[in-house]
C-alpha cells in the first residue's frame, strides 16, 4: 500500500519538502491508515503532521468512542490533535439539507478553519468508484464521472490508488487498531448500498474494476480540465457588459457553450442548473427567446445578447455613498451594533482604498472561524450580478478589510486593546 501512497503523492506532486499537513482522522480503517502512512513517510517529504477530528454527534456514545480513540492515537504517535464537535442535525434542520450534505459541508468548514497548511483526506479507490457510480445514477457529465479529485485547493488524497482491501491488509500487518462507524454496516445510504452491492457484483465481471474506473476517472478529469479551461477563455472573450455575445458564443461546439453559460450563470448569479435548463439555454442562445430557470431567474436572448431576468424584481440602478468616519475609543463606547462595521485603525496595513471585488477576494468576517472567498458570500446571499460588482469593499495592502453587507475583517476588528477606530455608514441611493 506505501508504494502506491508515495505513486500518488508524487504523480500529483502533492506535498512540497516541508509541509503542514493535516490528516482527518476520524479513527475508521482509512483515516487511521493515512496517518500511518503520512508517519511512516514524514522524513522522506520534511511533512509536520496534526490530526483533526470532527465528532458529529449523530452516534452518541459510539460517536465518543470514536474521539476518545483520535486522541489516544495521536497521544501514542506524539502527533497534535484537534478536536471539534459539530451539530449536524441543528444546521440540517436549519438549511434543509440532508443530514450527510449538512455533515459534509459542516465538517470541510471545520478543516479550512483549523489547518496550518494542507489537509490530507483519506479517500480511497474504492471510495472513487462509488462516487463515479453515484454521480452517473444522476445522470452526471463529465466532471461527476471523474469521481474525486486527488488534489484540490488545500485538499490532498494520498490514499486515492489504495483500495479497501489493500488498506485493510496494511493495517493487519502493522498490526494497528481502528473503529468501525456501525452506520456504514448498513444499506440505508445510497453510497452504502453501493458499496455493498453493486460494487462487489462489478468486481465478479472485472475484480480490477476499481483500478480501472480510477484510470477511467483520470482520463474524464483530464478532458474536463482542458474542456473548462477553454469555455472560461471564450467567456471572457463572449462577456459584454454582464451578457453574453450570443452570435460569438453560439458557432462554438456544443460542449464548449454549455460549459461557458454555467461559468456564466455561477459567476454572474451564483446559479447552478443541470443538464435540462443548460440544453434549454443552448436552444435559445440559437434561436432567441426565454427559458426559465429557477429560483425565479429566466434566461434571455434579446438583440444577440444572452442574459438572465429576475421575474421579481427590476434590474436595480443603485449608487453606494460611504461615510467613513474616525473616532478615539478611549472616550467613546462604541456601540455593538456598529462593531460590524468598524475597524481598528492600528491594524490597517498601509492605506485603505475604496473598490469594488476582485476575483481574488476573499476574506475571514470577525466572529466566524473560515475564510471564504467574495464569489462564495455573494451566492450564498444570492446577491445578484449586477449588484455584487457594484457592492463598495475597503481593502488595504495585506487585502479586503471590509464588505458591505457582510462585515469587518476578523483581521482588522476592533477589541479590547483599540484605540482609533474607522466607523463606516453606507447610503443606497437608487437612479431607477
Amino acid at each position: 500500500m506505501l508504494s502506491k501512497v508515495i505513486s500518488a503523492i508524487e504523480k500529483y506532486e502533492m506535498f512540497r519538502y516541508n509541509t503542514d499537513v493535516a490528516v482527518a482522522l476520524s479513527g475508521g480503517a482509512d483515516s487511521v491508515a493515512l496517518l500511518s502512512a503520512l508517519f511512516e513517510l514524514k522524513d522522506k517529504y520534511g511533512l509536520t503532521l496534526s490530526a483533526i477530528h470532527v465528532n458529529h454527534r449523530l452516534r452518541g456514545e459510539e460517536s465518543d468512542r470514536d474521539e476518545a480513540f483520535a486522541v489516544k492515537l495521536c497521544e501514542s504517535l506524539d502527533i497534535p490533535l484537534t478536536v471539534k464537535r459539530i451539530d449536524v442535525k441543528g444546521e440540517a434542520e436549519k438549511t434543509g439539507e440532508s443530514i450527510e450534505l449538512a455533515a459534509r459541508n459542516l465538517r470541510y468548514e471545520v478543516f479550512r478553519s483549523e489547518a496550518v497548511g494542507l489537509v490530507a483526506t483519506a479517500h480511497t479507490a474504492s471510495d472513487n468508484i462509488e462516487t463515479a457510480l453515484f454521480n452517473m445514477t444522476r445522470g452526471s457529465g463529465l466532471k461527476g464521472m471523474a469521481g474525486i479529485p486527488p488534489k484540490r485547493d488545500i485538499f490532498v488524497r494520498p490514499l486515492i490508488f489504495c483500495t479497501r482491501d489493500e488498506i485493510e491488509a496494511y493495517l493487519s500487518e502493522k498490526k494497528t487498531d481502528f473503529v468501525t462507524d456501525s452506520s456504514n454496516l448498513t444499506d440505508d445510504y445510497t453510497r452504502n448500498f453501493l458499496r455493498h452491492e453493486v460494487v462487489p457484483r462489478l468486481k465478479k465481471i472485472n475484480p480490477s474494476v476499481e483500478k480501472r474506473v480510477s484510470e477511467m476517472c483520470r482520463t474524464l478529469r483530464e478532458d474536463d480540465d482542458f474542456l473548462t479551461s477553454t469555455a472560461k477563455k471564450i467567456y471572457t472573450l463572449c462577456l459584454k457588459n454582464g451578457k453574453l455575445d450570443a452570435e460569438l458564443l453560439s458557432v462554438q461546439h456544443p460542449a464548449i457553450i454549455k460549459r461557458v453559460i454555467s461559468v456564466y450563470l455561477f459567476e454572474q448569479y451564483g446559479l447552478t442548473v443541470d443538464l435540462l435548463h443548460l440544453e434549454a439555454c443552448l436552444d435559445i442562445l440559437k434561436k432567441g427567446g426565454k427559458t426559465e430557470l429557477h429560483s425565479g431567474y429566466s434566461a434571455v436572448n434579446e438583440k444577440g445578447a444572452f442574459g438572465i431576468l429576475s421575474k421579481d424584481e427590476k434590474k436595480p440602478e443603485v449608487e453606494f455613498l460611504l461615510e467613513i468616519e474616525e473616532i478615539d475609543l478611549k472616550n467613546t463606547k462604541i456601540n455593538n451594533l456598529l462593531l460590524k462595521n468598524a475597524i481598528d485603525c492600528g491594524k490597517i496595513n498601509g492605506s485603505p482604498i475604496r473598490r469594488t471585488r476582485l476575483p481574488s477576494d476573499s476574506i475571514k468576517l470577525r466572529g466566524r472561524n473560515c475564510t471564504k472567498s467574495l464569489k462564495k458570500l455573494f451566492n450564498e446571499a444570492k446577491i445578484s450580478g449586477e449588484i455584487r460588482e457594484k457592492l463598495p469593499i475597503l481593502a488595504d495592502d495585506c487585502g479586503v478589510v471590509w464588505v458591505y453587507k457582510f462585515g469587518v475583517s476578523e483581521r482588522v476588528a476592533v477589541d479590547g486593546d483599540t484605540e482609533k477606530a474607522l466607523i463606516i455608514k453606507v447610503k443606497e441611493i437608487s437612479k431607477n
